[in-house]
């Protein structure tokens, strides 16, 4: 094996999470498509410790996973070397793919054979939302079935001991022009992520019944047969956030 691996990983759109009612006994589920950009790229290799360089917001986050893959293995230290990543907190599951691509670059440089699920779980990603994680497996258009045996209404962030969702669909997506449009916002993340769910779950399981049959009976069926008329997302309908919650779902990045 190699002593330096270089990993780049896609990013995602995560259209919409499934049943956040649990009525059936399982909650979460999601819809997302894998995107080839924009796109985070590390390059590894063995060292005598552990170090992380380049212009990266996730430094933090690379040492936590780095030092637990150390633990649990007793191996020896790492350099991460980030080249190129993408804005945190814009919706596209940069969390998720710097942290499976450090950890799929330290079990090879390493022998360890950790799977994509194997490192999702150490890095606590996936406990929601499947997308990030199959995304960087396997690519294409996305559903996952969600979790059972959760009871609570939490973001990945916080539901990182659940383990990644089972993947039920994974299609090709049609090669159509995406535009990426980012506003300069940042999503909720930490407590005031938290807090939209709590908040707001249960959602009335009509509305998770409607959304079921749109993507069944439309979304799905327009994938498959490259009808891009049919692949209308605007035809998930969103319930409003009350006044007191919509206020924490996003900010500015120039307020920090």
């Amino acid at each position: 094996m190699s002593d330096t691996i270089e990993i780049t990983t896609p990013s995602r759109l995560h259209i919409t999470l499934i049943d956040l009612n649990g009525a059936l006994g399982r909650i979460d589920g999601s819809v997302g498509l894998t995107l080839d950009f924009p796109l985070i790229k590390i390059r590894a290799r063995k060292d005598d410790r552990l170090s992380v360089s380049g212009q990266t917001v996730f430094s933090d986050r690379i040492e936590q996973l780095a030092n637990a893959i150390a633990k649990d293995h007793e191996i020896g230290g790492v350099t991460i070397e980030v080249i190129r990543e993408f804005r945190a907190h814009v919706g596209l599951g940069s969390g998720t793919q710097i942290a499976l691509a450090v950890g799929t670059a330290i079990s090879r440089l390493y022998d360890l054979n950790l799977n994509t699920t194997d490192i999702a779980r150490l890095a606590g990603r996936g406990g929601t939302s499947g997308i990030g994680v199959a995304a960087y497996e396997f690519g294409g258009f996305i559903i996952d079935g969600g979790h059972k045996n959760k009871e609570e209404f939490l973001p990945s962030s916080a539901s990182g001991r659940y383990g990644p969702a089972p993947v039920l669909v994974r299609q090709e997506f049609p090669d159509w022009n995406i535009v990426l449009a980012i506003p300069n916002l940042r999503g909720a993340s930490d407590k005031p992520e938290i807090n939209v769910f709590q908040q707001q779950c249960p959602l009335p399981l009509g509305e998770v019944q409607a959304l079921c049959h749109v993507l069944l009976m439309e979304m799905l069926p327009a994938v498959v047969e490259r009808d891009v008329e049919r692949l209308d997302v605007r035809s998930i309908e969103c319930r409003p956030l009350d006044s007191s919650v919509e206020s924490l779902s996003c900010s500015p990045f120039a307020l920090n």
